[in-house]
C-alpha cells in the first residue's frame, strides 16, 4: 500500500494533526529518566504536605530566584497582514540582554512576605544601602546562593519564618535561627516547573505586570529610564506592593494548588494586570497626576 497525498491530507485532517514549531528538545536520557523525576516529585509533595498539616499553612514557605531582563517588553503587536519583519523600540538595547535576579517569599496560606530581595549585575563598590522592602545584593553573574542570600534569609529568620522550602539546607548551618526551628526543605532538580508554586503561577504575572507597565510607560513618551538602577528598583518594589495586596491571596492559593501541595480550591481572582491596568483613569483624583496604574 502506498499512500497518495490526498489520502496523507485526508487522514491529518481526519485525526487533526497540524505542523507544530518545535520549542524544546530532550535527550532519550531525560525522556527515560522522567518516570523517576515524577516519583521523586510525588514523593516530595507528599513530605510537603504533612508538613502544611503539621505546621499551618502560615508556617509553610517557597522561596526562589528568577531573572528578569533590565528592559522588557510584551513579544506582540498589532500589524498588517503578511508583514514579514517587525521592529519595536526600546530604551537600549543593552538592557534587553542584561538581567537581575529577584527573590520573594510566599507563604502556603498565599500571602506574600513583606521582603524582596533583588541581585543586581554590577561590581558592589560599597555595600548596599537596604530600605524595607527591598533588599539588594551586587553579584558579577546576577545569580547568587552565598552572601546575599544568607543575609536574606538570615533576617528572615528572625523576624518570623518558620519553615523554608528552597534553596539548599547546607548553606544555613551556620546561621544562628534565633532559637527557632527551621525546617529546609529542596525540591528535586527538574522538578520545579511543576511543583514550585513561584514558577508554577507567580512568576509568571510577575513579568507580565511588568511588561505592561514598561510598554505604558514607552507608549506615553514619559522621560523614565526603566534600565536605570533606581528605577528597577522602584518598579519591582511597586511590583511587589501591589502583589502584596489581600486581593490577590487567593491567585497565590492557586499556585500552592496547581502544585498539588493543597486541596481546597480558592475563589477566582483577578488577575494583577486585569486589577491595576484596566479601567484605570487618567488622573489621580487625589493629586491630579497622570495616573499610570489602579491601586490594588
Amino acid at each position: 500500500f502506498t499512500a497518495s497525498v490526498n489520502w496523507v491530507h485526508n487522514f491529518k485532517v481526519r485525526h487533526r494533526i497540524v505542523s507544530r514549531k518545535i520549542k524544546k528538545f530532550v535527550t532519550q536520557t531525560q525522556l527515560t529518566s522522567k518516570q523517576r523525576l515524577l516519583e521523586k516529585a510525588n514523593e516530595f509533595v507528599t513530605k510537603v504536605k504533612s508538613n502544611i498539616s503539621l505546621l499551618g499553612e502560615d508556617n509553610v514557605y517557597n522561596s526562589d530566584q528568577s531573572g528578569f531582563n533590565l528592559e522588557t517588553h510584551v513579544s506582540r503587536t498589532l500589524s498588517f497582514k503578511r508583514s514579514l519583519k517587525m521592529e519595536c523600540v526600546a530604551q537600549s538595547l543593552n538592557s534587553l540582554t542584561h538581567s537581575y535576579t529577584i527573590q520573594p517569599i510566599l507563604s502556603a496560606s498565599g500571602v506574600l512576605k513583606s521582603s524582596l530581595l533583588i541581585i543586581l549585575q554590577e561590581t558592589c563598590k560599597k555595600p548596599a544601602r537596604n530600605r524595607w522592602p527591598l533588599w539588594t545584593h551586587c553579584s558579577k553573574n546576577h545569580i547568587s546562593l552565598s552572601n546575599g542570600l544568607r543575609m536574606f534569609t538570615y533576617l528572615m529568620l528572625v523576624k518570623d519564618l518558620s519553615c523554608v522550602k528552597g534553596q539548599t539546607e547546607k548553606q544555613f548551618d551556620n546561621i544562628d535561627k534565633g532559637g527557632k526551628d527551621v525546617k529546609i526543605m529542596t525540591i528535586p532538580a527538574g522538578a520545579t516547573g511543576m511543583i514550585q508554586p513561584l514558577d508554577v503561577y507567580t512568576f509568571g504575572p510577575w513579568k507580565n505586570f511588568l511588561k505592561q507597565f514598561s510598554d505604558l510607560i514607552l507608549l506615553y513618551r514619559y522621560d523614565v529610564n526603566l534600565h536605570l538602577r533606581n528605577n528597577v528598583l522602584k518598579i519591582q518594589s511597586l511590583i511587589h506592593n501591589q502583589f502584596s495586596s489581600p486581593r490577590f491571596v487567593n491567585m497565590f492559593k492557586y499556585a500552592w494548588l496547581k502544585s498539588e501541595y493543597i486541596t481546597e480550591k480558592p475563589d477566582k481572582c483577578e488577575t494583577p494586570v486585569n486589577c491595576c491596568f484596566q479601567n484605570c483613569d487618567t488622573c489621580c483624583k487625589f493629586c491630579n497626576d497622570v495616573a499610570i496604574i489602579k491601586c490594588a
